[in-house]
């Protein structure tokens, strides 16, 4: 700021303004930080909320030994209600302890695809069983950026039980009517004939 033209006066009012920009530059700056702070807290707290209110069963894995195993590191409330856990109890622990049976289940070798590729997987509908519970499961597996994996899993066992107990009551109504001692006629709407015994 040497300039011999300029007065004293001059030099303090230049340096009063530079103070008062710097100033201003410095609370834009921090606006955007607190801004920036801000929205990924609500986007923090919408995935918190979708997470552990969503219907499927959520946990989320950090591979060990380069998919050797699987910690838990988050189990969302569906999960632990399917799965019969509480949360506190097994975060931190191998999915192999806590789940004995996912690899006779098939599910440990999805995990291990899906961590290995990268690609979602889906593991179909199957019996998933061990000393604790029993239970149609389906599974969908994929990786995170992060390199951890996700299992979005839904209990299907009460649907399954309702086709078994539909299917049962399908064939005792055939085995009726096809020995049935009267003589029976299914017809439709419009009088055709379509079954008899």
């Amino acid at each position: 700021m040497k300039d011999e033209n300029k007065t004293k006066v001059e030099l303090i009012k230049e340096l009063k303004f530079l103070r008062e920009e710097r100033e201003k530059g410095v609370f834009k700056d921090i606006t955007k930080l607190k801004k920036a702070k801000q929205a990924i807290q609500e986007s923090e707290n919408r995935f918190r909320e979708l997470f552990n209110h969503i219907s499927s069963g959520v946990a989320v894995y950090e591979a060990k030994d380069n998919g050797k195993d699987f910690i838990i590191r988050d189990f969302n409330r569906a999960a632990e209600k399917i799965d019969k856990v509480n949360k506190e109890d097994i975060i931190g622990k191998s999915v192999l302890k806590v789940f004995p049976g996912v690899k006779d289940f098939g599910l440990f070798k999805v995990f291990q695809e899906a961590y290995k590729t990268g690609k979602p997987q889906h593991h179909p509908i199957s019996l998933y069983k061990d000393q604790r519970i029993t239970g149609w499961i389906e599974n969908y597996v994929y990786k995170l950026p992060s390199g951890e994996i996700v299992a979005v899993h839904d209990d299907i066992t009460e649907r399954k039980q309702a086709e078994k107990q539909t299917k049962d009551s399908e064939e005792r109504l055939k085995i009726l009517f096809d020995y049935a001692p009267d003589a029976y006629y299914i017809s439709d709407l419009k009088g055709n004939f379509i079954d008899g015994n």
